[in-house]
């Protein structure tokens, strides 16, 4: 019997991972809720190079402020991957705007649909098959008990035909939900998996953002530069200029009431920058995924990817890239599963020691959780204060634009300790500090083969520090 995996949505991370197995001949189909027109999102985001490189794609080359290569949009609304104006660097801006950082930013501005649909091009052409119109609803498992995550085997899901009302059942060796942050499936787990809660309020931001026309040589001199206003309201403003006639402009706060409407920051700033014209091209708002990484991707059976695992860069929200890089470390793993007709957790769990062990990702977006949630809890103020001192420097800042956690530096410890005058302030930021280094040290001892004591032993630590 041929090996076959389903995968439940069609986002960056699932359409990959599907070309990836489909061209080592495993049988993979795609239950997508929408349409070929409706993937992606309908504006261009930042995605990291790394990703797009490790998956195939021929990279643009940087010449002065501007992309070149086959996949650059020539003109604006062309077709292409990537927009023509490049960022090597961003300038980043205290939420005061007070202090200005510069950073060397290793993203670059990919059209969202057109990646989108290029990769299930992609998935299609190496043999895999895509259902539109499909939604999963629920997994089909066995439990041997409830003791936790070994002694569950998912072999299929409950999909919903949206076009027909249709309700049938799929089975499968492998389940892959790349569905969202919504993550239906593996919140239909018992609570004794560990993969079952869903998410908290806290786990979001509200991110909001606009394509407009964009004239600065028309409206007088007017330069808006690319940058991140990051801390604002406990999210972040942006400007990215697309190409010489669009500009994106967008806000993410965090996930509070008391935090304005996204929408009416953007607004704020465009009445202020007459380059900026009235009509908008392309945008939109949604929820952004931005908590700690889930502390396991998989049980036997089942794979959990991308937003539904909140892999996001927790500083940024960017996920695509992240969905991207674990979907090809994935590939590897679920390949040599598939030549042993082998879809148990122990074999499985490589996905896991891949994320969290052999990479940095796992430690730094852990650790870069704990820091975020700490410095939304001071005030504009006491941030513009930690850029000024350079408490948040630019090498500190770029890391975690860039989804990279390094602890404190001796040279940063000894200014902190010489402002004494907001020493209750500094050892406020010590604590977030501290917690979060402390926590990037214990993911980087994530277990590196299953084993039930090791695991619940480390899961035990993890909760503690966290807490």
């Amino acid at each position: 019997m041929p090996y076959k995996v389903a995968i439940i949505g069609a986002g960056p991370g699932g359409a990959l991972l599907a070309r990836e197995l489909a061209r080592q001949g495993v049988v993979v189909d795609i239950y997508e809720k929408g349409t070929f027109e409706e993937l992606g999102h309908d504006w261009s985001d930042a995605v990291e190079l790394i990703a797009l490189e490790r998956a195939g794609f021929e990279m643009p080359r940087l010449e002065g402020t501007e992309w070149n290569g086959v996949l650059v949009k020539t003109r604006p609304g062309e077709p292409g991957l990537f927009e023509k104006h490049a960022v090597p660097v961003l300038q980043i801006r205290s939420p005061g705007q007070v202090s200005t950082k510069q950073a060397a930013f290793r993203m670059i501005t990919t059209d969202r649909r057109q990646l989108g649909q290029t990769l299930v091009e992609q998935a299609l052409a190496a043999g895999a098959a895509i259902h539109y119109h499909n939604e999963g609803q629920k997994l089909l498992f066995n439990e041997k008990d409830n003791s936790g995550l070994e002694n569950i085997t998912v072999y299929g899901a409950v999909i919903k035909n949206l076009a027909t009302g249709e309700i049938f059942k799929i089975n499968a060796d492998l389940i892959v939900e790349s569905s969202g942050f919504q993550s239906v499936l593996r919140r239909s787990l018992p609570a004794s998996s560990g993969l079952a809660n869903p998410f908290t309020a806290e786990d979001f931001a509200l991110v909001h953002r606009e394509v407009r026309g964009y004239a600065p040589g028309a409206k007088g001199a007017d330069v808006i530069p690319d940058h991140y206003r990051y801390g604002f309201h406990g999210g972040y403003q942006w400007t990215h200029i697309h190409n010489e006639e669009n500009i994106d402009v967008g806000a993410g706060v965090k996930n509070d009431p008391a935090n304005p409407d996204p929408q009416s920051i953007i607004e704020e700033f465009i009445s202020r920058h007459p380059a900026i014209n009235v009509e908008k091209h392309r945008g939109g708002r949604s929820f952004c995924i931005v908590g700690s990484p889930l502390n396991s991707f998989v049980t036997g059976g089942f794979l959990v990817l991308g937003d539904a695992a909140s892999t996001s860069v927790p500083t940024t929200g960017c996920g695509a890239g992240s969905a991207m890089l674990t979907a090809l470390s994935a590939a590897k793993v679920i390949s040599e599963a598939a030549a042993e007709n082998r879809n148990d957790l122990e074999k499985l769990w490589a996905i896991n020691t891949d994320f969290y062990r052999k990479s940095d990702r796992g430690p730094s977006f852990a650790a870069l959780s704990v820091l975020r949630d700490a410095l939304q809890s001071f005030s504009h103020e006491e941030l513009d204060y930690f850029y000024a001192k350079d408490l948040l420097d630019s090498t500190t800042l770029q890391n975690a634009i860039n989804g990279i956690y390094r602890p404190l530096s001796a040279g940063q410890v000894i200014k902190a300790l010489r402002a004494v005058a907001r020493m209750p302030l500094l050892l406020g930021l010590n604590r977030a500090v501290v917690k979060a280094t402390r926590l990037y040290r214990h993911y980087q001892e994530y277990p590196e083969t299953w084993n039930k004591k090791h695991f619940h032993k480390w899961l035990k630590r993890a909760e503690e520090l966290r807490n």
